[in-house]
């Protein structure tokens, strides 16, 4: 309990120090400030997003697949880059991109996201639709990534998002989702962000960027969809047989993997103790008919000895029965117990998949089915730096990737490295989320 006390102080003390240091840059974005606006491109149509892009990495080829897909959907891209970029990067982004906002990296994406909300609200900005977007995706280009720009822009839902997350409390995935121009522009929503600090703090930017944000819309009564949401992926799952459940495991994590099947199969077994009296009686009622269609012994006297008599009408049973077809056998009832047991072993598998994938962050838990089964072109770049996949899992879900686009996805996942042996103040800060 001590050390349980101490390690949550430190935890605490860290989070009030970085507020601390943080503080005087906070204070100054608390009217939002941009070191450039530019824009060469002409807004059409209503339809807008801020994507937000951290500069120190550079544009990476995928970011340009999405501004490509943004514009095929006639979405006006909005870049927030949190950083300067250099010049050859700066006149990319401005062919590319509808309007490029440059600001300081305080408080990364939903710092940005803040920034450009009221930086464009005040501006006078009405959209039709608002899509929000940062870089901690890889976005895979082809007609899945045009789809999902194309669902995030469907006006049935006051706000849709890619992911939902029920850790800590339910919320949508900040990293790609879209809100109509009401809630955009609406009074309550405005006054969260005017209200949020944006510390360069994830369990700040999580517990009160997303979660905050997630019961603020709530609490305004919008409605809320979620494209790859578990409900979806559950009938994925239940139109697969016994067989094809079993082998969509090896695109679960590790962690799920190596768990023995034994234990989510022992409801199935169950199933054959439910049908013992059906078997039971069953082949009682097949035993009477296989003794009933059994030829007839000859006829003995007393004595023991066979007469002519007998032969004879043996000799004739026997030719009938040569003219007569045998009747089918009766279906055996250890048939509808392992059909039985077959269903209860899917049902339990189902269940356990999505109780794995449901019981955190959707994006991470579930990558290699939502992946598989429902074609999501999404993946989180931090999948290995958080030890929830390895790589050659990683190669294996995005085998559909163009071979050179998916050895770079991966090698940048690779490169943030993975925390084995990680000790000391690193593994504090992963072991509480604070990285």
């Amino acid at each position: 309990m001590l050390r349980a006390m101490a390690t949550r102080l430190v935890y605490h003390l860290y989070c009030v120090t970085a507020k601390i240091r943080q503080w005087p840059l906070v204070l100054r974005e608390r009217r939002p400030v941009f070191i450039s606006d530019e824009s060469h491109r002409p807004a059409q149509g209503d339809a807008y997003a801020i994507v937000v892009k951290y500069a120190k990495f550079g544009l990476t080829p995928d970011f340009l697949d999405l501004l490509q897909s943004l514009e095929a959907g006639a979405v006006n891209a909005i870049v927030v880059c949190n950083g300067r970029l250099d010049a050859d990067s700066r006149a990319l982004l401005l062919r590319s991109a509808h309007r490029v906002l440059v600001r300081r990296n305080v408080g990364r994406d939903m710092g940005a996201y803040r920034a450009a909300t009221l930086y464009l609200g005040k501006q006078g900005l009405k959209p039709g639709r608002m899509l929000y977007l940062n870089d901690s995706l890889f976005f895979l280009k082809g007609k899945e990534l045009d789809d999902m720009v194309s669902a995030l822009c469907q006006r049935r839902f006051d706000v849709t998002g890619t992911f939902e997350n029920h850790e800590k409390s339910h919320h949508v995935g900040s990293y790609a989702l879209a809100v109509s121009g009401a809630v955009f522009s609406d009074p309550d929503v405005v006054r969260f962000w005017q209200r949020y600090r944006p510390y360069d703090l994830r369990p700040h930017a999580i517990l009160r960027g997303e979660v905050g944000w997630s019961a603020c819309i709530k609490q305004r009564g919008y409605s809320i969809d979620v494209i790859y949401g578990a409900e979806k992926l559950v009938h994925q799952l239940n139109a697969l047989d016994l067989r094809g459940l079993i082998a969509v495991t090896q695109v679960m994590r590790p962690a799920f993997r190596l768990q023995p099947l034994d234990g989510l199969m022992a409801q199935s077994m169950a199933a054959l103790r439910l049908v013992e009296p059906l078997s039971v009686s069953s082949q009682a009622r097949a035993a009477v008919v296989a003794a009933s269609a059994e030829p007839a012994a000859p006829v003995v006297t007393a004595s023991g000895t066979p007469t002519l008599a007998s032969y004879r009408a043996r000799r004739a049973q026997l030719a009938q029965q040569a003219q007569t077809p045998p009747p089918s056998p009766p279906a055996p009832a250890d048939d509808q117990a392992f059909k039985v047991a077959e269903a209860l072993a899917r049902r339990a598998l189902v269940d356990r998949i999505m109780m794995e994938v449901t019981q955190g962050s959707q994006i991470h838990l579930g990558f290699g089915l939502f992946r598989t089964l429902m074609r999501c072109p999404i993946v989180k770049k931090d999948l290995i730096a958080r030890d929830i996949y390895f790589e050659h899992d990683c190669e294996m879900i995005l085998q559909d990737v163009e071979s050179e686009m998916r050895s770079k996805i991966v090698r940048e996942m690779v490169n943030r490295g993975r925390p084995l042996f990680v000790q000391g103040r690193r593994r504090f800060l992963l072991d509480h989320g604070l990285v």
